[in-house]
Formats: C-alpha cells, sequence, structure tokens
C-alpha cells in the first residue's frame, strides 16, 4: 500500500481559500453522511470539499498531488460497488455543485453538461425539443452525468441504444496534477486522435477529474409500446427472452424480475392488478404505425414459452408505472432484511438460462438462515444483478455475503466466459476478480493508471488500474 499524507490544518485553510470556507466542511456529522455509498462499507473522509468549476479542482488537485493526499470524487453516491469511498480518508471531492446544463443543441445533436447534473433533469430538458439521453440506470432519478461516464453506465435501455460511452464526444477532465485537458471533438465523427475519451469513459475516476462533457443527444421515438408476461421459472423468461432477441426486433427495453423481485417491487409501486411470478417486461419505440404489429408479434414469441399472465398495452401512464416498478427493484428488495448488497454481472447470451439458474440456487447453497437473494436486470444483453438480501450485523450472514460474491463470480459467471461487471464498475466489491477475468492485461492496466496519476492519489484502492481486494483494503 502507498505510504499516503494526511490532511492537516494548513491543508484546511487552503481548500478554503480555494472554495471559499462555506464549501470546506470537517463536521463528523457530514464525513459520516459521506462515509456510505449503496454497499455495506464505511470509509470517512478526513474533509469534504465542494469546487464549483474545472479552475478549482485543478487547484485542489495541485494541494493533494503535491503531499500525496488522496482525493476521492463523489456524484449522487448511488454506486453499488464501493466507488466514492474514500478508502485512505483524504479529500472527498464532492461534484454535486457542478451541475449546470450549459448547451442543448438538437441542431447538431448537441448537450453539454457539468458532472453534477442528474440524468432524469438533463432528460427532462431534451424533451421539450423531442430528444432525449439514451442510457437509463434505475438510478436516473438521482444518478449524475459524472457518475455514469466514470462507470460507463448502461441500463434499461442499452439493449437498443447502448451504454453511456456510446454518447460521449468530449470531456474536460482534470488530471492528478491539476493539468486541464480536453479529449474528443465538437463533431459527431471523429478519428483524429488516440480515443482518449473512451479511456476515461468507465476508468472510475482513478485517471483525472471529469469536469465537463459534451454528448451526443438522438430524438425520442414517435411511439411506445410495452408488454409484461408473469411465467413460472427463470428458464422459461430467459428462454422467451432470447428468442426475442433472435427474431430481429431490437425492443427499447427488455428487462427481468425473479419472482421475489416481482413481489416486492409492485408492493412498493403499489401495483395490484398482476400476479406473482417471474416478470418480462419488453418496452418498443418505433414509428407509430409500426408499434402495435410488432407487439402483437412479441406476444406470440413469448407465448410459446407459456407464461401465465401476459398483458400489453399503449398506455403511457401505465408504461410509467411499469417501469417504476422495474427501477425500484432495489429498494423494494431493502424492505426485506436490513442489507442489501447488488451484485453486477454478465454472461453471453446463449449461457443466460444457465446461469440463471445457477444464481438461484446461490442461498440454497450457503444455507445461512437469513440470508436471501433477488435477482433482476437487463436481460437483453445478457446483465444480471443478483442481489443479495441479508443482516450485515450477524456475523454468520456478512460471512456468507462474501462466500456469495466468490460464488458468483469463481464458480459461476467467470467459467461461463462472463464478467465480473457489466455497467456498475469494479470499485471494492469486484476489485480481487479484476486478474482473474483479464490476466493477460491487468499489468498493463496498471501502468496505464500510474502514468496518468504517479503518485496514485485519484481514487486509490479501487478499479482497474490500482484494484485491492476488500480483504486488503479493510486490513
Amino acid at each position: 500500500m502507498p505510504k499516503y499524507g494526511r490532511v492537516k490544518d494548513s491543508h484546511i485553510k487552503v481548500l478554503e481559500d480555494i472554495v471559499g470556507s462555506e464549501k470546506v466542511s470537517t463536521r463528523p456529522e457530514e464525513l459520516y453522511c459521506y462515509s456510505r455509498d449503496s454497499t455495506i462499507f464505511k470509509y470517512r473522509p478526513d474533509v469534504v470539499v465542494r469546487p464549483e468549476n474545472a479552475a478549482q479542482v485543478s487547484e485542489i488537485l495541485k494541494v493533494a498531488n503535491e503531499d500525496r493526499i488522496p482525493v476521492t470524487p463523489r456524484g449522487s453516491g448511488t454506486s453499488a460497488a464501493g466507488l466514492p469511498l474514500p478508502v485512505y480518508g483524504g479529500i472527498l471531492l464532492d461534484m454535486s455543485s457542478m451541475n449546470k446544463i450549459e448547451l442543448i443543441d438538437v441542431e447538431n445533436q448537441i448537450a453539454i453538461v457539468q458532472p453534477g447534473v442528474v440524468c432524469d433533469v438533463l432528460n427532462e430538458r431534451l424533451r421539450e425539443y423531442g430528444f432525449f439521453f439514451p442510457p437509463d440506470p434505475a438510478s436516473s432519478p438521482i444518478c449524475t452525468i459524472g457518475g455514469m461516464v466514470n462507470t460507463n453506465a448502461s441500463g434499461n435501455r442499452t439493449m437498443k441504444y447502448g451504454p453511456t460511452r456510446n454518447y460521449v464526444l468530449w470531456l474536460e477532465v482534470v488530471l492528478a496534477n491539476g493539468k486541464i485537458i480536453h479529449t474528443g471533438s465538437k463533431t459527431l465523427k471523429s478519428v483524429s486522435d488516440y480515443d482518449l475519451t473512451r479511456l476515461f469513459v468507465g476508468s472510475e475516476g482513478s485517471l483525472g477529474v471529469v469536469t465537463k462533457v459534451g454528448l451526443k443527444v438522438v430524438p425520442l421515438p414517435e411511439s411506445v409500446g410495452t408488454a409484461i408476461f408473469i411465467f413460472d421459472s427463470v428458464d422459461k423468461l430467459v428462454r422467451a427472452a432470447t428468442k426475442v432477441r433472435l427474431s430481429g426486433i431490437v425492443p427499447e427495453m427488455l428487462e427481468f424480475m425473479d419472482r421475489r423481485t416481482t413481489s416486492a417491487s409492485f408492493d412498493y409501486a403499489g401495483i395490484k392488478d398482476v400476479p406473482e411470478g417471474n416478470f418480462l417486461l419488453l418496452d418498443l419505440g418505433e414509428r407509430r404505425e409500426a408499434v402495435e404489429p410488432l407487439l402483437e408479434k412479441v406476444v406470440s414469441i413469448c407465448n410459446s414459452e407459456n407464461p401465465e399472465f401476459v398483458d400489453k398495452t399503449l398506455d403511457l401512464e401505465y408504461r410509467e408505472n411499469l417501469i417504476k416498478a422495474r427501477k425500484a427493484a432495489l429498494p423494494a428488495l431493502s424492505r426485506l432484511r436490513p442489507s442489501t448488497a447488488m451484485e453486477d454481472c454478465t454472461v453471453p447470451l446463449t449461457k443466460l438460462p444457465e446461469a440463471a439458474v445457477k444464481v438461484e440456487k446461490i442461498p440454497e447453497d450457503l444455507g445461512v438462515e437469513g440470508f436471501g437473494l433477488g435477482n433482476f436486470g437487463h436481460i437483453g444483453d445478457g446483465n444480471m444483478h443478483p442481489t443479495f438480501v441479508f443482516d450485515e450485523r450477524e456475523e454468520e450472514q456478512r460471512k456468507a455475503l462474501f462466500k456469495a460474491i466468490d460464488i458468483l463470480y469463481q464458480d459461476i459467471v467467470l467459467p461461463l466466459g462472463g464478467s465480473v461487471t457489466a455497467e456498475h464498475g469494479i470499485g471494492l466489491t469486484r476489485a480481487k476478480y479484476v486478474a482473474l477475468e483479464h490476466p493477460s492485461t491487468v499489468g498493463l492496466m496498471r501502468s496505464l493508471k500510474r502514468f496518468f496519476d504517479p503518485n496514485l492519489i485519484l481514487n486509490p484502492g479501487k478499479g482497474k488500474g490500482g484494484p485491492l481486494s476488500i480483504e486488503e483494503v479493510s486490513s
């Protein structure tokens, strides 16, 4: 582990000079609030700083780099992987004040935003012009564009539109030494440089601090139609989704929730007219005249797997309620037990049925009372979010969590040719598996990390370029 400097009173004074005393806090109650994300881990910063522009971020990083003080960027703190947790203390860089939508230019299909802009806020503005920013995480009401860029977030619409990186045209980034750089091009198409933009997208705040984003935006579909299905087994559900995918139809969304998650989510969202079971949501966005015929076709395809319940609708309000129920999967499951741990894995599409069945059996294989599972995710692209529900205060259940994560990645996902993260990032939770998935390139990733951040101050202990296992970080 590198030897890091500590935040001193003299550093606090310099930070206050940079951003103003009201934007710097060492109050214990505030530090505690920044010590958590959606995981069970807790790491408290020494100081929280809230910059308002790239110049301030630059000055902060110069100070930190000189004395080798860790810096952890943070948006809304919705990470389910420990990404915004200050493992080694130091400076917590709260980017939420940088929340301006600087430009919407639909003629050029471009929006320019600061990293603290919330995803749904941007889409509300874009909707006025008939456009949208397609990546649609379940946390879209609160997650920030900066966080989405740093994790290459995906979400419900990924099957059709792809992840965040498909929409990032250029970035303003502050490097560890305080230098401000600009990557990419202000056009929709360019190959004039090495693709540094894509290198920073998904880098988890480990190579630089993103301070501005140029995004491509696209027109909203003319019309949408939605179909839902309830199956008596996950296996049937996966087979139905696979048949839809192989038909050549590309839905806006192809989402699933297992029986436990469906029950919890519908109760949470107040939906009472759908029976319990394994839930498949299929959403189509097309030309107005094409939606209904395609909806009939996908219903026919899924009916071949004998669902117990089928419903289809063009009603926008009902559609929104169904999507809200799917997006509520994590908060709904969190009401079942005191603790949740949402994982993020992807497998080749042909391996989905096998993977889903094996994942379902993890709690049974462990046999620990009080330790359960809800599974949901983006079945259209092979991305599942097995979510373990338990009580972290009970030692046996806490140990069961780490055993379950090992089984998930080491015994199921990687042997099936999958990946340990599809959209949430490596963070703390999955750091120990990076070398297992990428044995021939993990050294190169660490070299890239040292090239951009020689003193290893940016989000240390996590991510692709300097991963440590949970055990190493906690010791």
